[in-house]
């Protein structure tokens, strides 16, 4: 059977911490050699290669978020400190149509790394390709 995954021991799987157990999408190891970031299972393009995010438009709620700002503090460490380097945590949403969305279920994929190769700070707009 498989296990049932909270977003707190997915990040942990992967050794990342979260700011905070509640709002955060994203996390950094204490040595700051690890970040792990959530997406969305129904995001990602041609199997798991490409990840675009959708900062605008149907979750224009989520921008500038607690949980939107740490992220993109976070992709930024990524980009500035590890060769834009992360791991990933898969969320499925509840309802992929709702706004916000919220998670149905997630899991931790260790083998699964992606590099941040777009990234507009303001916007929250970014795209991650699968390297790993």
């Amino acid at each position: 059977m498989a296990k049932n995954w909270t977003l707190s021991q997915s990040f942990e799987r992967l050794g990342t911490v979260p700011k905070n157990k509640r709002w955060s999408w994203s996390g950094r190891s204490a040595d700051g050699k690890k970040v792990s970031v959530t997406l969305w299972q129904d995001l990602f393009q041609n199997g798991t290669m490409l990840y675009r995010s959708t900062a605008t438009g149907t979750e224009e709620g989520w921008v500038g978020s607690n949980g939107h700002l740490e992220l993109i503090e976070n992709l930024v460490w990524a980009r500035d400190h590890l060769d834009g380097e992360v791991s990933v945590i898969i969320a499925v949403a509840k309802d992929k149509t709702a706004s916000p969305r919220s998670i149905a279920e997630c899991f931790p994929q260790p083998n699964l790394i992606m590099r941040v190769i777009e990234l507009d700070e303001y916007s929250g707009d970014f795209t991650l390709e699968r390297i790993g």
